[in-house]
């Protein structure tokens, strides 16, 4: 009977580190097969998001399970800076992140506000949204090229060319604060010029820390004026797309708009360009450069003359097992054009790899998936979630639209100091400027 047992037991050691290296981050030891497609799928139903599933079941797309040669990570520095950070703040009532020492909104935080997140606790999915929040803003602030692209099941339907600028003024590392008096958490500005039919189209937003209504602005070349819009235009089709503004990296809007709810955890695939780390530059200004794992954008399904699934599918992926939290957001605005949103949170690195959205009749309706690569600079600087392409598909009408980060022209930066981006730069005199 003591053999027996101590086989079983044994036999449950060895269950319990098959499992560990399952879902612990080593993607090389899960056993699974070359593809995932309609096949088999429903053998891996569980390590796909429900609207993922659905489009492997109909053969839109075809999963290529796979491993990376890199640890996904934020770097050494942030990882630090966040122990730091245990139970120094906490979620208001309204949703609000705070100083317990003050009550109030917290001047500068670097690093996750909750490094240690507790399921149980009831504010845990606000929790897990706020540490997302963080590790996008200790980029203080980006400059990137984007390519957006339409895209019917017949193939590309229109496109889009601009430039996206972002400054964050929470997050930032020691020494690199922003005097702040006007309370503000983000600037934003999109200026589009390609193709000319849409030149000087472009949008900036101005958002602020509290409950104060965002200021968000558009430019009309057709009445050649700024026209001032409502915060919840962050809701809408951002030109005529099937993705919004709130919708960047999969949340870009303010956390206490919505109600957010921690649901569970699971593990599933997610999507990476390469599986390689491909290394970047330092800049003397502090600074990093990007880099694309490809020559013109993330390779779709209607460029392959062979696919058969879906043509808004991204080709050449790896698809690699990730530990996730599951969180939901309602929108508290009853003038917020969507209702239901699921996030599906990456449980080291905060990243939202997919979001699924519902109408607010309950009907489901989008889903959006980042696609990303892993880059490190010398100074251990990383770009984590700042993603290769983001894919919005609307189940309902059955069209697509991804957001490259463009490789024609530079990249842009990561990590811009106050010397190279700062508020000034988001002037009504400078936005008009640049619409022209």
């Amino acid at each position: 009977m003591k053999r027996k047992k101590k086989l079983k037991n044994f036999g449950l050691s060895l269950c319990a580190l098959f499992i560990l290296l399952l879902y612990g981050g080593i993607t090389q030891a899960m056993d699974l097969p070359k593809v995932i497609d309609k096949s088999n799928c429903a053998q891996y139903k569980d390590l796909l998001i429900p609207a993922m599933y659905r489009a492997v079941e109909k053969g839109d797309y075809v999963i290529t399970p796979g491993a990376t040669n890199f640890k996904y990570k934020q770097s050494d520095s942030f990882i630090a800076a966040s122990a730091k950070n245990a139970g120094k703040f906490d979620v208001s009532p309204d949703g609000d992140l705070i100083d317990k020492r003050t009550g109030k909104y917290p001047e500068n935080i670097y690093g996750f506000p909750f490094p240690n997140i507790d399921i149980k606790d009831p504010k845990a999915g606000a929790k897990i949204i706020f540490n997302f929040d963080f590790q996008v803003y200790r980029f203080m602030g980006t400059m990137i090229h984007s390519h957006l692209i339409w895209i019917t099941p017949k193939g590309e339907e229109r496109y889009l060319f601009g430039k996206d600028y972002r400054v964050y003024m929470n997050g930032r590392p020691p020494g690199q604060e922003i005097k702040n008096p006007d309370k503000f958490l983000s600037y934003e500005f999109q200026n589009n010029y390609e193709p000319m039919s849409i030149k000087g189209t472009n949008t900036m937003a101005y958002v602020y820390v509290d409950a104060k209504d965002d200021k968000c602005f558009a430019y009309i070349p057709a009445i050649r004026r700024v026209r001032q819009t409502g915060s919840t235009t962050r809701s809408d089709p951002y030109m005529g797309s099937d993705g919004w503004l709130d919708m960047n990296y999969n949340w870009s809007g303010k956390d206490r708009s919505m109600q957010w709810k921690y649901v569970g955890e699971k593990t599933i695939l997610v999507s990476f360009t390469s599986p390689n780390m491909l290394p970047v530059q330092d800049l003397p200004d502090g600074s990093i450069t990007r880099v694309c794992p490809y020559t013109e954008h993330t390779k779709l399904g209607y460029e392959d003359p062979k696919w058969k699934g879906a043509a808004w599918a991204p080709l050449d992926i790896t698809y690699v097992p990730r530990k996730v939290w599951v969180v939901e957001q309602r929108p508290k605005d009853p003038y917020y054009n969507w209702g239901l949103h699921v996030n599906y949170v990456d449980q080291e690195t905060y990243t939202i790899w997919y979001k699924e959205v519902y109408e607010r009749s309950g009907d489901f309706r989008v889903w959006s998936s980042v696609i990303l690569h892993y880059s490190e600079a010398p100074s251990g600087k990383n770009n984590t979630s700042d993603f290769d392409a983001q894919l919005f598909t609307d189940e309902k009408s059955h069209h697509a639209t991804i957001v490259n980060r463009s490789a024609r022209n530079p990249t842009g930066f990561l990590y811009a100091p106050a010397s190279k981006l700062d508020p000034s730069y988001f002037s009504l005199n400078n936005f008009l400027m640049l619409s022209k």
